[in-house]
């Protein structure tokens, strides 16, 4: 498998590229844009619930281990 990376100004451009290896032949799977969202270009609707899954077993581990310390 051969890796391809490009850099690019701005995510308009980047999509574009996208596209263009999209056009060639390129499986949509075997492309990623890792980008940040400093000029706030994507506002999806998308939701994780990750924050808060990870907060529940903080919490559930801080009472176990406490448990287990007074058990001690």
């Amino acid at each position: 498998m051969t890796t391809v990376t490009g850099l690019f100004d701005d995510y308009q451009d980047a999509s574009d590229a996208v596209s263009e290896l999209e056009a060639i032949g390129v499986p949509r799977d075997d492309i990623s844009i890792v980008a940040n969202n400093s000029d706030n270009w994507y506002r999806g609707d998308e939701t994780s619930e990750a924050g808060d899954d990870a907060a529940a077993g903080a919490g559930l581990g801080a009472l176990v281990g406490g448990a287990g310390g007074l058990l001690t």
